[in-house]
């Protein structure tokens, strides 16, 4: 089974840019001035779909989505650089986990893995 986190965002250009290089998700499979593709894993794709509907309030969007990192100093930096700092993190099921947004205001949560 695969799994879609499917984002919908008012400016394409700018969350393309967020995911790719700020979170760090690398180039797209799939990239077009409405939908934007990444692979996760062999199982699961984030894709950011372009609306402009008036009434898509994403801050207040009643889901978010969770991504796990080797390297959260450099995400942290990356981050911080970008304007959009993590929150104070917490814990969950043992895993620190912090949360964050993209420039339109979907959240998500970073867990901090360990190899």
């Amino acid at each position: 089974m695969r799994c879609e986190i499917v984002l919908l965002v008012e400016n394409i250009d700018i969350c393309r840019y967020f995911y790719r290089e700020v979170l760090g998700l690398g180039e797209p499979v799939i990239d077009s001035n409405f939908q934007t593709v990444f692979v996760l894993n062999e199982s699961a794709a984030l894709v950011l779909e372009k609306c402009e509907l008036p009434y898509m309030a994403h801050a207040s969007a009643s889901c978010r989505f969770a991504l796990e990192t080797t390297d959260l100093a450099a995400l942290q930096e990356r981050m911080q650089k970008n304007g959009t700092p993590l929150s104070t993190g917490f814990s969950r099921m043992d895993k620190d986990v912090y949360c964050g947004s993209d420039p339109e205001g979907n959240v998500f949560l970073i867990k901090a893995v360990t190899l």
